[in-house]
């Protein structure tokens, strides 16, 4: 059956400030809390926050430190819509993907039906378009989807790296590839693997990794780029950094940190590395403008989380099909890191640009059940869009969250049958909301 999540009442956010390049200044006077451009902070100490911000040749460096929010101020997420069946035409196989749909409705990607399932505002499905295939509007290994202000949608793929241009009504209209790498002889394709992140406005941005087994070392480079419609790669990278493939190598890393990006409507673009607890803020125009910084103890990887990891990883295995030897000998291999990553995605809500940052919780996690989803963060610290930190917000139990928007967060949750649906919690901000 169906589901729909009864709508609350949307409230506007408490404060808004634009991105700034960053004028010291003017960012002190946006604060809550005293700063001054020699780095002395201010302010109270009890429930909130402390920033400093100081100024490099024109790069902005905002720290915070403290709480956030009090528990009065705090927000709170409720479930506002949710779609999908235990069992009949809606019922979901493998969901990648939720994100916000046409006149506040939702987009859900099923990756194992390869289709794209439309939603309006009361949760009621008004088409669905794609399919497995090659052929135009149909789709390999759809990772992704965006609803674009013209009304059409793009489908993103990761290997090979394609994105797909589709109408409203989801008929094709083109597709733009990301040309493959060769060698010096052009003789071997190495190979490569994409992933897109698409504006609601048609800007294109891609990670680009090649798979390479040849690179020394097996340092894979990686590439962040912005493209044009045609999948066109400029020159000029936003960012670079390496992929360790590690191959031959017999050891498995577990808690590894990873970069994780996304793009802001206006073409900025955030990044985390994941450890130390920092964000970069990359203008197209002027490179890198601004660093947020929050001053956070490492969360130690523990017995729980190992014992966690390793069950999940001999469930997942042996669903694959893997042999009772082949498991043991994968487990043989897995080495823990000291601690958590600080950082373990991150999201820019549109179109108010706060800064959502996935983090992995300490008290939340002894509390839990079972292990949080989507790369072990059960937490959201959130930021205002001049690098002010507000407060954290636990991440509901079971949800995998894909994308956030000024008064929602989009997700996959799964019920204790592990049947997938796609779920919206609404963002209150004020009490009573």
């Amino acid at each position: 059956m169906q589901s729909t999540f009864r709508k609350g009442r949307s409230s506007r956010p408490v404060c808004r400030h634009p991105f700034l390049s960053v004028v010291l200044t003017v960012a002190c006077g946006a604060l809550s809390v005293g700063c001054s451009s020699s780095g002395q902070e201010s302010g109270p100490t009890a429930d909130s926050n402390r920033v400093t911000v100081t100024d490099s040749s024109g790069l902005a460096i905002v720290s915070n430190r403290g709480p956030g929010w009090s528990h009065d101020e705090r927000w709170r997420l409720e479930p506002d819509m949710q779609v999908g069946e235990i069992d009949g035409p809606l019922a979901f196989g493998r969901i990648n993907w939720v994100a916000p749909g046409p006149g506040g409705g939702m987009l859900v990607l099923d990756a194992q039906t390869h289709l794209v399932h439309v939603f309006d505002s009361t949760g009621r499905q008004v088409r669905r378009f794609g399919g497995e295939g090659e052929g135009p509007g149909e789709f390999r290994r759809p990772a992704s989807v965006t609803a674009l202000d013209d009304g059409g949608y793009a489908v993103g793929e990761g290997f090979p790296p394609v994105l797909h241009w589709l109408t409203a009504e989801g008929d094709h209209v083109r597709s733009s590839r990301l040309p493959i790498a060769r060698d010096e002889a052009g003789t071997r394709t190495a190979g490569s693997f994409g992933i897109w992140q698409v504006t609601a406005s048609g800007r294109v941005f891609v990670q680009v990794q090649l798979i390479d087994p040849g690179a020394e070392d097996g340092e894979m480079p990686v590439v962040l780029l912005e493209a044009d419609a045609e999948g066109v790669l400029p020159p000029d990278t936003i960012a670079a950094w390496s992929w360790s493939a590690n191959f031959g190598d017999q050891t498995i890393r577990v808690f590894d940190a990873v970069h994780t990006w996304m793009p802001r409507s206006d073409g900025t673009v955030v990044i985390s590395e994941g450890t130390p607890y920092e964000v970069q803020w990359h203008d197209p125009t002027s490179g890198l403008v601004r660093v947020t910084r929050r001053e956070v103890d490492p969360v130690a990887v523990a017995s729980r989380h190992r014992d966690m990891e390793i069950a999940r990883m001999r469930e997942g295995m042996s669903e694959g099909g893997a042999s009772d030897d082949v498991i043991d000998d994968l487990v043989d291999r897995v080495e823990f890191e000291a601690s958590v990553p600080d950082v373990l995605r991150v999201w820019v809500s549109q179109p108010d640009g706060r800064l959502w940052l996935g983090v992995h919780d300490a008290g939340l996690f002894e509390s839990a059940s079972e292990p949080p989803d989507g790369g072990w963060a059960n937490a959201l610290d959130v930021f205002e869009p001049d690098g002010r930190y507000l407060g954290r917000l636990p991440i509901p139990e079971g949800f995998r969250l894909r994308v956030v928007t000024e008064d929602a967060l989009y997700g996959i949750w799964e019920d204790e049958l592990e049947v997938p649906f796609a779920r919206r919690y609404r963002v209150l901000r004020e009490a009573g909301d």
